[in-house]
């Protein structure tokens, strides 16, 4: 059992800066978690409906849908970017107040959130691809050095960045949730076990 062990992760916490990292930490992870399997689904529903209207489907997909489809996974895998990043970041801020060693940002991420910010001030072409201005340092660092605004075509979050592992590093973390999660189980578990005393007399004593 883990009967007494506090959370988060089996240990005290009393630093409120320790704390409001953890909470943090939680609340990225969580949102990482969350937005993976979202924009898998948003991306299939737009290759589905692409291909639907494409073969002249027009009775039960409308143009408009199908632009709004594609307007919401444009935007939640920016969001699933910002996310991963921001729990980089304070996976990061938790290690340092713990006194370890940081682990190190992802470059290529990092860059892909700095760009997709700062993407106002790239040159866009009239081929659908955005390349870097004059102050796009970040956007000039990813791969191929540009970014195409139709992100429908490719697995990979905007072609640069894999959706399964921004989930396998989400995961990997064992939030405070998780840790609840697992306490509950375990509190089952214990519960569900037969009594290994033997029966007991009137007076309560195990024979």
């Amino acid at each position: 059992m883990t009967e007494g062990m506090p959370p988060p992760w089996g240990r005290n916490i009393f630093d409120g800066a320790e704390m409001t990292a953890v909470t943090l930490v939680d609340a990225w992870a969580g949102e990482v978690r969350r937005l993976v399997p979202e924009v898998h689904e948003l991306r299939e529903w737009y290759v589905q409906g692409q291909m639907r209207f494409d073969e002249g489907d027009e009775e039960t997909l409308t143009e408009h849908q199908l632009y709004v489809g594609w307007i919401r996974l444009w935007a939640a895998q920016h969001h699933l970017v910002w996310a991963a990043y921001q729990l980089e970041r304070w996976v990061a801020r938790l290690a340092r107040e713990r006194g370890t060693t940081a682990p190190a940002i992802d470059p290529v991420l990092a860059d892909l959130r700095h760009a997709l910010e700062h993407l106002d001030e790239a040159v866009l072409d009239d081929g659908g691809f955005m390349t870097p201005g004059e102050r796009s340092r970040s956007l000039r660092r990813l791969p191929g050095a540009r970014l195409q605004i139709d992100t429908s075509h490719s697995l990979a979050f905007f072609d640069v960045i894999d959706a399964e592992d921004l989930e396998r590093r989400a995961l990997s973390i064992m939030t405070t949730s998780d840790w609840l999660m697992q306490r509950a189980a375990e509190d089952w578990a214990e519960q569900q076990r037969p009594d290994e005393q033997g029966p007991a007399d009137e007076d309560g004593q195990v024979l």
